[in-house]
């Protein structure tokens, strides 16, 4: 039987299906997740890739959903819009904007499927705004019995709720009905600043702005802080020196100096010290989804935990502490963001309001003693994974974690009593 490759972005997760199919059509997805069950083979869905743990990975049947990435309707007047759950962020926001609307947040890459980006509970930044997710107000879904079951919050809520981030465990997204509001033009400011003065003031830079976030660059005091507020000034777009610093210096001349980490590890700190002295301040204004997602062609494997507000700054103060002490090689700034808590079973966010701390290492590099050293701070102030990034948790720790597990699960059991949809890792989640 021939047998077909998919790897995910990064290269981490790799397998060999016996069928990678495209499916033009719900009706043939419908097709597809029928013959599988009756069959007795596993489905697994795939967006961009751009997860980092197995979600995917599967050696019976993956969907891809690239071909089922259309607009299926947008309403001015309601400003909500249902597409097609194959379709990429940027692409979506693209056409958006010439109906003159917009998401209300995005995260930092913006090449996810929106289906994989709400599955996996995809956010941004700013205290103001939940995750992808929380935009959804409508999902439509193909079951593990090959039926299209439509959900919202006024239609089948308890399966709406659950499925708004499922990991592809209820079943197969395959339209999504967003919120949406008018486009707006963001004002964008970099700057450099002081790890210790911004854990003191992080909080009411994120209060005081509609986006904030920062980097903290390992063996240094040095932080690259982040600020994005609406306006009305007229566009400020810098051609080529958003070039030099988005392609050259944060692609090109970055990764030259990973390669160059990875070949003799012992140059990360060196390195990290150096990126940090190159941060200057940057000011630009642009249509909100050119200014909130950055091009990022230097691949990494990455773990993220959300940890509640209040103990953000003492998290990642003891990972600094942690990766001094230790003397970890590595030389990826360490991501700091702000989420609006909500009301989604299995969001990391669920119930509070958070920080999402997320660390990298670059592809090739080991980043298991690393990240294993990251989880158990995390873990130490009561957080949980982000979905589509690589944590060691299983079944028993999760349903510590979220309050609505048991419930979300009995939701699961419901809609694919089979597990059709369960491949391995997602056993491991949900099973034990």
């Amino acid at each position: 039987m021939k047998k077909h490759f998919w790897s995910n972005w990064s290269g981490s997760v790799q397998c060999t299906p016996e069928s990678v199919v495209l499916p033009r059509s719900v009706e043939e997805v419908s097709e597809i997740v029928r013959a599988a069950a009756r069959d007795g083979k596993t489905v697994r869905v795939a967006g961009s890739g751009h997860s980092f743990t197995d979600l995917v990975k599967t050696n019976q049947v993956i969907v891809s959903l690239d071909h089922l990435g259309g607009m299926v309707e947008v309403d001015t007047r309601t400003r909500e819009a249902t597409v097609m759950a194959g379709k990429k962020l940027y692409n979506l926001n693209d056409t958006l904007e010439r109906y003159g609307l917009h998401m209300e947040n995005l995260g930092d890459i913006n090449r996810q499927s929106i289906g994989g980006a709400i599955g996996t509970g995809t956010h941004g930044t700013g205290l103001a705004f939940g995750n992808l997710s929380s935009q959804a107000i409508g999902l439509t879904l193909v079951t593990a019995s090959g039926d299209v079951v439509e959900c919202s919050e006024e239609q089948n809520r308890e399966i709406f709720k659950a499925a708004q981030v499922s990991m592809g465990a209820l079943g197969i997204i395959v339209e999504v009905r967003l919120r949406l509001v008018p486009v707006y033009r963001l004002a964008y400011v970099r700057k450099k600043g002081d790890f210790h003065e911004t854990l003191q003031k992080g909080e009411a830079f994120a209060q005081a702005n509609r986006h904030f976030e920062f980097y903290l660059f390992p063996y240094t005091d040095t932080v690259q802080l982040k600020f994005l507020n609406e306006t009305t000034e007229p566009l400020m777009r810098h051609a080529f020196r958003k070039w030099f610093s988005d392609t050259l210096l944060e692609n090109t001349a970055f990764g030259i100096i990973s390669r160059r980490c990875r070949k003799k590890p012992e140059r990360c700190p060196a390195m990290a010290r150096f990126l940090a002295r190159q941060i200057t301040d940057t000011q630009e204004i642009d249509v909100g989804h050119r200014v909130l997602s950055t091009k990022r062609n230097v691949r990494f494997n990455e773990m993220e935990y959300a940890v509640p507000i209040a103990d953000g700054p003492k998290a990642i103060q003891d990972i600094k502490n942690w990766i001094e002490r230790e003397g970890i090689a590595v030389h990826f700034p360490i991501e700091y963001r702000y989420v609006k808590g909500d009301d989604i079973p299995l969001s990391p966010c669920y119930g509070r309001d958070s920080v999402c701390i997320s660390v990298h290492m670059f592809q090739g590099m080991p980043y298991e003693r690393y990240f294993e050293g990251c989880e158990r701070i995390f873990r130490r102030y009561d957080g949980r994974p982000h979905w589509g990034k690589m944590h060691n948790l299983t079944a028993k720790e999760l349903a510590d974690l979220y309050p609505e597990w048991h419930n979300f699960q009995q939701v699961r059991m419901d809609l694919d009593p089979n597990g059709v949809f369960l491949n391995p890792y997602l056993r491991s989640l949900f099973c034990g």
